[in-house]
């Protein structure tokens, strides 16, 4: 046998290690999107399969997978916010206001892109 493919995450991370499960989920998911005709660049798949897997294990990008993220806001824009707003509240959480999602919540500048760096000239 030459080649090996296979697309059960869970089994490549446990046999071949989680980097391995890391490119097996940015196969599917780009098998997913070439599916319906959606060409994506590489360097976004391998964000978002960076993101699942960071932590050395493979964390699905569902409401389940935001119950560990620290930010209560950012776990109320995905999904189920009124779960997460309940527990925020019956908890006491706090926000520190570093993902960008919870930024936008509150409409402060999120600090990537243009909102990365301040201008020295007003503008008039």
């Amino acid at each position: 046998m030459n080649k090996l493919h296979c697309n059960d995450i869970h089994a490549m991370a446990n046999t071949y290690g989680i980097e391995a499960a890391l490119k097996i989920l940015e196969r599917e998911i780009k098998d997913v999107f070439a599916a319906y005709g959606i060409v994506v660049d590489p360097r976004h798949l391998s964000l978002v399969s960076d993101y699942m897997c960071f932590e050395g294990v493979y964390k699905p990008l569902n409401r389940y997978g935001m119950q560990s993220n620290s930010s209560p806001l950012q776990q109320m824009t995905f999904e189920t916010s009124y779960k997460f707003l309940k527990e925020a509240t019956m908890l006491g959480s706090h926000d520190e206001l570093l993902s960008p999602s919870a930024c936008l919540v509150v409409g402060k500048v999120v600090k990537g892109g243009t909102g990365l760096f301040d201008l020295k000239q007003p503008l008039k």
